[in-house]
């Protein structure tokens, strides 16, 4: 079976779909976007994109990207399969360029239409639809899956936490959020240890100890921290519904999880006592969150959201 994926990878998560299939016998193809920067000539291609893009929708970069992705995909030979994660960056033109070198052209929105309206225009011309923001799924007739245990959480020792609570978010729509949860935090004398990814320094931040950077933490930086954490919290991004990587990071660790995201409660994992549902304007975690020990969700569930179940449903591998 020959399968490519095309996606936005910026932190590595999709790589893992492309290893997990090499994994399982399928040869694979990963074409990451991400990594095709364009240099603009000179200064005057670079005033004329921002013209071009500002007036008139079209954007050199954008078309730089499309060009580059049917010039290699029609170098391959006809896929069984072709994946593309974050479809919103192509053009139609470009999808139905693809969509000729496969037999099956799958699309999977991790994230909603509402943050990424610019996927309406592209996601009639796939096969097959995922997306893990269940209002998209119940709009669009889409097909529901969520984010997936990238790794083999079967073979990870268990170790002493070196801190207590931890995020690690960017300074978007969810910067008030983050400085109320340390308040909460420091009030009720619960550990900590908050990251924002910020290219201006708040002295807010700084009084709340909240460590500020504009380093790039690499997924490994990002997934020792959450390994050396008691509790996770998960800051759920404005108009979305779909659960973080963090929370399948939390389900396969064990960790318990503070989240924003009240849709979890809907999850066959979902637990009182491992899962806080938090109004962020209104913070309320009951003492016995913190006092009590994990309970542990079974195997057969957990198993479900390993990526290994993931390409298996995407692709239908089962029965290739």
């Amino acid at each position: 079976m020959k399968i490519t994926i095309i996606s936005l990878d910026k932190w590595g998560y999709n790589e893992f779909i492309a290893k997990e299939l090499k994994r399982q016998g399928v040869q694979v193809k990963h074409i990451d976007f991400y990594k095709l920067k364009y240099s603009y000539p000179t200064f005057f291609h670079k005033a004329l994109n921002f013209v071009t893009k500002t007036l008139f929708n079209y954007n050199l970069k954008r078309e730089h990207l499309n060009n580059v992705l049917k010039n290699a995909i029609n170098k391959n030979e006809k896929q069984d399969a072709v994946l593309i994660i974050k479809g919103d960056n192509l053009s139609i033109k470009t999808i139905k360029s693809i969509k000729k070198n496969t037999k099956t052209l799958i699309t999977f929105l991790n994230d909603s239409m509402a943050r990424y309206p610019r996927m309406k225009r592209v996601y009639p011309y796939f096969d097959k639809i995922y997306s893990f923001d269940p209002d998209d799924v119940a709009k669009h007739n889409f097909n529901l899956i969520t984010n997936y245990i990238y790794f083999d959480y079967k073979s990870i020792a268990k170790t002493t936490p070196d801190f207590g609570v931890f995020n690690i978010s960017s300074l978007d729509k969810r910067t008030k959020t983050m400085p109320q949860f340390a308040k909460y935090f420091k009030a009720h004398d619960i550990d900590y240890k908050l990251i924002a990814f910020s290219s201006t320094h708040h002295k807010e931040l700084e009084h709340l100890n909240i460590e500020q950077t504009t380093k790039t933490y690499t997924l490994d930086d990002v997934f020792n921290l959450v390994k050396n954490s008691t509790y996770l919290l998960d800051l759920q991004r404005p108009k979305q519904k779909g659960l973080s990587f963090r929370i399948f990071e939390g389900l396969a660790l064990e960790k318990k999880i503070i989240t924003t995201n009240k849709d979890i409660v809907n999850y066959d994992f979902y637990n009182p006592n491992n899962i806080a549902v938090v109004d962020s304007d209104e913070i309320k975690i009951p003492e016995t969150f913190f006092s009590t020990p994990y309970q542990k969700i079974d195997d057969e569930i957990v198993n479900k959201y390993h990526i290994s179940q993931w390409v298996n449903t995407v692709f239908n591998l089962e029965n290739s």
